[in-house]
């Protein structure tokens, strides 16, 4: 149950980084990383962090990864109205031919 729970979250996360993404709002995108960076920083301070790989290259891939998915909803609406624009053109052509 724990672990359909994680898998929920994380979905939810994905989900709501790349709508802010689609949606534009750089404000929307950036409250998961800087949530993240505050966890980071709480947990260094109270000491659960420790100097081993996962515990340092984590904080820095964190918010990386969160920043690229911002970026995939933002390409995917960019995509999205470039196809529009393209049909709308092509449909402006033909009826000029006629």
């Amino acid at each position: 149950m724990d672990n359909l729970i994680g898998i929920l979250i994380v979905i939810a996360i994905i989900a709501f980084q790349t709508f802010c993404g689609y949606i534009g709002n750089r404000y929307l995108g950036m409250i998961l990383p800087l949530i993240f960076i505050g966890f980071v920083i709480f947990f260094f301070f109270k000491g659960t962090l420790g100097f081993n790989f996962k515990d340092i290259v984590m904080p820095f891939f964190g918010p990386l990864i969160l920043a690229l998915t911002y970026d995939g909803g933002k390409r995917s609406r960019k995509d999205k109205i470039k196809k529009e624009l393209e049909k709308m053109k092509a449909k402006d052509i033909s009826n000029k031919e006629q």
